[in-house]
C-alpha cells in the first residue's frame, strides 16, 4: 500500500502540491493565532508596566526600628538578609535608608528628607559629584536638587545643616527622567508649590537630599533613620510568570513582610489584574480572526479536492468494477493526503510564526518576542488535522457513491436529508453562537466566532438559492437563444462543486467587509471617547492656591481668552451623585473640543450658565477691614461668654478664610476691625455673619458702613445706602431675615429672632443663586428643576437646571456643568475637586511656562491624541487588527480556492467546451463560467455583511473597560468600507477573467477555432 500511495503522489504531483500548500495555509493560520497572542500579551504587559502608577510597580518594606546616625547602606544588616528572603524571585531590590528634618542654609530653610538610596547616581545629571563615604573628621557629603540649592543658597562645596548636623554639598542634581518609578512618584521629587513662579525643571525645594556612607556623628542621636527596601516588578518577571503566580507571590511577600514588622504595602495586584484581563480579551478577540482563517483554508481544501475527486470519478468506478475493495480506496485516499498534511505541520509552524512576527512588528505597542512553543505546534497540528478532515470529507461522496453514479459524466444530484444536513448544521451553530453573543456578558465559547458562524450559515443558504436560481434563469436564457450567459448559468447550476465555492467567496467578502467595518467603527469610537473624556486638545492638571488664583492665573496667561480656560472637576460622589465640571464659561467655546454627541452648542451652554449677576462683587484692598454696626441694647453681663461676634469671610488668591472681628459686638453704634492681610493687594468679600447665643431675646444688627485700608487712609467700600440696596445681598442661611432701613441713616438690618438659630448673616449677591447649570439627560432632573450636588468647596448645595444635554465634556453622559467664577463666589469653605487648565490646539508652545510664571504648579498633562493612542494600544484594538489581517489573508485564500478549482477541472471543462465549439458554440460563450460565482459572492457578500452586522455588532468588545461615555456609532463610514470591498471583488473578478481566458485559449488550441 505504501508503494501505491507513493505512486499516487508521484502521478498526481500537482494535486499533492496543491493540497500541501493549502494545508500549510491552514496550519500557518492556526499557528499564527497563539504566536500573536503570546507576543501581544507580552507587549501589553510591558505597556501596562510603563504606564502603571508607581505603587503598582513595587512592594515597600520599611524597618520598624529607628537607628541613630546618618542614613547609610543597609546591605550588611539583618534587615537586608530578611528582605532577600522575603523577596519573590524576579523582583529587583532597591535598598535605602531615610529620615526627615529641616535643612538650614544661609538663604533659608526647607523641610525635606535625607536619604541614602542605591543606584541614585545612575539616574541624575550632576553638577559636581555624587556623595562618597566620609571619615570621622569630615562632614557627611550630600547631593541636593537644583531647587533645594536655590532655596538654601548653597553651591557645590558649600555647607549647610540638616537637623543641626553640618553637611557638605558635593553635587547639585537634576533627575534624568522624573517619571521613572525609582523616584516613587512624588515622594522623592516633589511637585512645585503653587503660588510662586516655577520653572520647567521638575521638582521643588522639598526634593530629597541624598547622602552616602558617613562616619559616626559626634551626636548620633541628632539624626534617626529607618532602612527601606523597594521590590520592583520587572519586564522579565512579567514575561516568565503567570499573573496568578505573581499575585500569589506578592500577597505572600506582603503577609510575610507584615509578620516581620516591615509594614509591607503595594497595589501591584491591580496591575496584574489589568494585564490578566487584557490578555484574556486579546485571546478572545483573536479567536474570531483565527477561526476565519482556518475555516477558509478548510473550505478551500474542500472545494479544491472535491473538484479534483470529481474528475477521477470514472477511474474510481472502473476500480470498483474490477473488484478493488472500497476500504482499499479509503486507505489510498487517507494515505495520499496524510503525507502532505503531516509535512504541513512544521511548515505551518514556521509560516505562522513569520506571519505573527510581521504583524507584531507593525501593530504592537511595545517590543515583544514571537517564539515557537508547544502551543504553536499544537495549533498547527490542529489546523493540519482539520485540513486532512476537509480533504476526506470532500472525497467521502465519491468513495461512497454507487458504481453507476461514478461512471456518469455529470454527478447525480444529492437529494433528501443528505442534501440539507450541512445547511442545518451550519445554521444551528450560527443560531447558537448569535444567541449566546446577544445574551449579555463577556463573549465566550461559540459567541467568540459568532460573525464567522453567521457568515457561513448565510453563505451556504444564499449559495443554494443562487444555484436554484441559476438553473432556472439559465434554462430560460438558453430557450431565448442567449447562449453565452445561459450556458454558463446551466454549467454552474449542474455542478455541485460550485456551491461551496460560492459560499467560500461569500464568506471571504463578508468577513472582510465586517472586520473592516468593525475597525472603522472602533477608530471612530476611540476618537469620540478621547474627545469627550479629555474635553480639549490638551488638559493640564495644576496646583493652585485657590480657585480664584486659578482663574486669575489663566486669564493673565491668556488675556484674550483664545486658547486657555480654567476648570475644576469634582469626581462622582460615593452615593452616586453626578460629578461637576466648573469652567470659565466665557472661554468654553474657544477652548473646548466640540462633539456632536453633546447635543448642544457651547455658546448655548455659556448663555445659560453665565447670566448677568444680581450685583457686583465687593472688592477689598488693604490689610484692615472696618465694619460699622449698630445694635439694639442687650445685657452683656447676663450673656456671659455668649456675647455676639462678627465673623467676616473673605476670598483671595490664597483661598477662603473666616476672620472674627475684635472686639465682640456691643450695644449701640461702633466700629469693628478685622485683620485681613490676604486683602493686600485685593480680596473679595464673601459674607458677614453674626454669631449670637441669645435664644431668649431678639437682636437687631444694622450694617451702616464698610471701609478697607491700612488703618491710616481707609476707603469707603460700602455706604449705608449701598447696604440698604437689598438686591446686593442674600441671606447666608435660608432662614436669615434682613431688611433695609431708610431715613437719615440708611442701613441693612439683620434680625436674630428669639428661639432662632445662633448664626445669621448676609452674603454678597455677586452670583446667581441657585447656580444655573446644564445637566446631562441621564441624570433625570427636568428643565427648571432643582438638582442637589456637591459644590466646588465640597459642601452640598442645589442648582437650577437651565438646559439639558446628551453629554458634556469630560463628564460624558452623567454630570453637570457650571460657571467656575460664579461657583467660587458662592463657595464658603475649602477646596474640592481637581484643578485643570484646558488648552486649545492653537495654544503657543510656551503656554506651560506662562502658567508657571503665574504661580501654577504643573502636575500632569493629557491630550486627545495621547488618550486616542492609548485606546489603540489596548487588547480589543490589537485583536481587531489581527482580525483585519486575517480577513485580508482570507481574500487571498478565496482567490486561491477559485484557482485551485479551475486547475482541478480544467481538462474536463476544456474537453467539453471543445466538443461544443465544434458543434457551433460561439466563441464568446467559451468563458469558463467562473464569473458567475464571483458575481453571486459580491451580491451575497453584501447581504451577509448586513445580516451579521445587525446580529453581532453590539456584542463586539471595543474597549478593555467595556464602556464609553458617548454612544458608539451605529454604522461605519461607507467610503472607508468601499476601500476594502471594491478591491476584493475586483481581485476575484480579475481572477475569474484570467481563468476564463486561459480556458478559452486552451479551447482555441484544441479546436482550431
Amino acid at each position: 500500500m505504501l508503494t501505491v500511495i507513493w505512486g499516487a503522489l508521484a502521478a498526481r504531483r500537482a494535486q499533492a502540491l496543491a493540497v500541501l500548500m493549502l494545508a500549510v495555509l491552514a496550519s500557518a493560520a492556526a499557528a499564527a493565532a497563539p504566536s500573536y497572542v503570546a507576543a501581544a500579551g507580552q507587549a501589553l504587559a510591558r505597556y501596562e508596566l510603563s504606564t502603571a502608577e508607581p505603587n503598582e510597580l513595587r512592594i515597600r518594606l520599611t524597618e520598624g526600628t529607628e537607628y541613630p546616625g546618618m542614613p547609610s547602606d543597609p546591605t550588611r544588616s539583618v534587615f537586608t538578609e530578611t528582605v532577600k528572603r522575603l523577596t519573590p524571585a524576579g523582583f529587583d531590590i532597591v535598598l535605602g535608608a531615610q529620615t526627615g528634618g529641616v535643612a538650614t542654609g544661609r538663604a533659608g530653610n526647607v523641610t525635606s528628607s535625607l536619604i541614602f538610596r542605591a543606584q541614585v547616581c545612575e539616574r541624575v545629571a550632576v553638577v559636581g559629584a555624587c556623595p562618597r563615604s566620609t571619615s570621622r573628621d569630615q562632614p557627611p557629603e550630600v547631593m541636593v536638587s537644583t531647587h533645594t540649592a536655590a532655596r538654601l543658597g548653597v553651591a557645590v562645596g558649600d555647607q549647610f545643616t540638616f537637623a543641626a548636623v553640618p553637611v557638605r554639598v558635593t553635587g547639585i542634581y537634576r533627575p534624568l527622567d522624573v517619571t521613572d518609578p525609582f523616584w516613587l512618584d512624588r515622594e522623592l521629587i516633589r511637585p512645585a508649590t503653587a503660588g510662586s513662579a516655577g520653572t520647567s525643571i521638575p521638582g521643588s525645594a522639598e526634593d530629597a537630599i541624598f547622602t552616602a556612607e558617613a562616619a559616626p556623628l559626634p551626636d548620633d542621636d541628632a539624626i534617626l533613620h529607618r532602612s527601606t527596601a523597594d521590590l520592583y516588578v520587572t519586564e522579565k518577571l512579567l514575561d516568565s510568570r503567570s499573573m496568578p503566580e505573581l499575585r500569589a507571590a506578592v500577597m505572600k511577600a506582603q503577609r510575610d513582610g507584615n509578620r516581620e514588622g516591615y509594614g509591607a504595602g503595594t497595589t501591584a495586584t491591580s496591575l496584574f489584574d489589568r494585564i490578566e484581563r487584557q490578555r484574556g480579551q486579546l485571546a478572545d478577540g483573536v479567536t474570531l480572526g483565527a477561526g476565519l482563517l482556518v475555516l477558509l483554508c478548510w473550505l478551500v481544501l474542500f472545494v479544491a479536492v472535491g473538484s479534483a475527486a470529481d474528475q477521477r470519478r470514472p477511474e474510481q468506478g472502473l476500480l470498483l468494477l474490477r473488484g478493488v475493495q472500497r476500504r482499499r480506496l479509503w486507505a489510498l485516499a487517507i494515505g495520499e493526503h496524510a503525507v502532505p498534511a503531516l509535512v504541513a505541520i512544521p511548515l505551518g509552524c514556521l509560516g505562522g510564526v513569520a506571519a505573527a512576527t510581521l504583524l507584531a512588528a507593525h501593530t504592537l505597542p511595545a517590543r515583544a518576542d514571537v517564539t515557537l512553543d508547544a502551543n504553536v505546534v499544537a495549533f498547527a497540528a490542529i489546523g493540519a488535522a482539520g485540513a486532512l478532515a476537509a480533504v476526506l470529507l470532500a472525497q467521502a461522496r465519491i468513495l461512497s457513491a454507487p458504481v453507476v453514479d461514478l461512471l456518469r459524466r455529470v454527478p447525480a444530484r444529492v437529494r433528501g436529508w443528505r442534501a440539507t444536513i450541512g445547511d442545518v448544521v451550519a445554521v444551528s451553530i450560527a443560531v447558537a453562537a448569535v444567541v449566546q453573543l446577544r445574551s449579555g456578558g463577556s463573549p465566550s465559547g461559540l459567541a467568540l466566532v459568532a460573525p464567522v458562524a453567521g457568515a457561513l450559515a448565510a453563505a451556504v443558504l444564499l449559495a443554494r438559492v443562487a444555484m436554484l436560481a441559476g438553473a432556472a434563469v439559465g434554462a430560460a436564457l438558453l430557450a431565448r437563444g442567449r447562449t453565452a450567459v445561459g450556458l454558463a448559468l446551466v454549467q454552474v447550476a449542474r455542478q455541485p462543486r460550485f456551491r461551496p465555492l460560492i459560499a467560500l467567496l461569500t464568506v471571504a467578502v463578508a468577513m472582510l467587509a465586517f472586520t473592516a467595518s468593525m475597525n472603522e467603527l472602533a477608530s471612530a469610537a476611540y476618537s469620540d471617547r478621547a474627545v469627550v473624556e479629555v474635553g480639549a486638545a490638551r488638559v493640564v492638571e495644576v496646583d493652585a492656591t485657590s480657585r480664584s488664583h486659578l482663574l486669575t492665573a489663566v486669564r493673565k496667561a491668556d488675556p484674550e481668552g483664545r486658547f486657555a480656560m480654567a476648570a475644576v472637576v469634582t469626581n462622582r460622589l460615593p452615593d452616586g451623585g453626578a460629578p461637576v465640571l466648573a469652567v470659565d464659561s466665557a472661554r468654553l467655546a474657544a477652548v473646548a473640543a466640540p462633539h456632536p454627541s453633546y447635543g448642544v452648542s457651547f455658546a448655548d451652554i455659556t448663555r445659560a450658565i453665565r447670566p448677568d449677576p444680581p450685583g457686583e462683587p465687593v472688592l477689598l484692598r488693604g490689610r484692615l477691614l472696618t465694619v460699622v454696626l449698630s445694635t439694639t441694647s442687650f445685657d452683656t453681663e447676663a450673656l456671659g461668654g455668649n456675647v455676639p461676634r462678627l465673623a467676616v469671610t473673605v476670598s483671595s488668591a490664597d483661598g477662603t478664610r473666616v476672620v472674627t472681628a475684635r472686639p465682640d459686638i456691643r450695644p449701640g453704634r461702633d466700629e469693628y476691625v478685622v485683620q485681613v492681610p490676604e486683602c493686600v493687594p485685593q480680596c473679595r468679600l464673601v459674607k458677614m455673619d453674626v454669631v449670637a447665643q441669645v435664644g431668649w431675646q431678639n437682636l437687631a444688627v444694622h450694617f451702616e458702613e464698610l471701609r478697607s485700608g491700612d488703618g491710616s487712609a481707609d476707603t469707603v467700600v460700602l455706604t449705608g445706602t449701598q447696604f440698604a440696596d437689598l438686591k446686593r445681598w442674600r441671606g447666608s442661611r435660608s432662614d436669615s431675615e434682613f431688611s433695609a432701613t431708610g431715613g437719615a441713616s440708611p442701613a441693612l438690618s439683620l434680625q436674630m429672632m428669639e428661639g432662632g438659630p445662633p448664626t445669621a448673616g448676609i452674603s454678597v449677591a455677586d452670583s446667581p443663586f441657585p447656580l444655573p447649570v446644564y445637566l446631562t439627560r441621564s441624570v433625570g432632573t427636568p428643565l427648571g428643576g432643582a438638582h442637589p450636588h456637591e459644590g466646588v468647596d465640597g459642601s452640598p448645595t442645589k442648582a437650577r437646571v437651565e438646559g439639558v444635554a446628551d453629554a458634556l465634556p469630560h463628564l460624558g453622559g452623567a454630570g453637570l456643568i457650571v460657571d467656575l467664577e460664579y461657583a467660587d463666589r458662592i463657595a464658603v469653605s475649602g477646596q474640592s475637586g481637581t484643578k485643570e487648565v484646558w488648552l486649545a490646539a492653537t495654544a503657543p508652545a510656551d503656554v506651560l511656562d506662562r502658567l508657571r510664571a503665574q504661580g501654577l504648579a504643573i502636575l500632569g498633562e493629557r491630550t486627545i491624541t495621547g488618550v486616542r493612542q492609548d485606546f489603540d494600544r489596548q487588547a480589543p484594538a490589537l485583536a481587531l487588527r489581527f482580525n483585519l489581517f486575517a480577513a485580508l489573508a482570507g481574500v487571498l485564500i478565496g482567490a486561491a480556492g477559485l484557482i485551485a478549482m479551475a486547475a482541478a477541472e480544467q481538462r474536463t471543462r476544456v474537453t467539453m467546451l471543445v466538443a461544443l465549439r465544434r458543434q457551433g458554440l460561439p466563441p464568446r460563450a467559451v468563458r469558463g463560467g467562473y464569473g458567475l460565482p464571483v458575481a453571486v459572492a459580491a451580491v451575497s457578500g453584501g447581504l451577509v455583511t448586513l445580516v451579521i452586522w445587525l446580529l453581532t455588532r453590539s456584542g463586539q468588545r471595543l474597549f478593555s473597560d467595556g464602556r464609553s461615555p458617548v454612544p458608539i456609532p451605529e454604522w461605519p463610514d461607507i467610503d472607508r468600507l468601499l476601500v476594502f470591498a471594491v478591491p476584493t471583488v475586483a481581485l476575484f473578478a480579475l481572477t475569474a477573467v484570467v481563468l476564463g481566458r486561459v480556458i478559452a485559449a486552451s479551447v482555441r488550441r484544441r479546436s482550431g477555432r
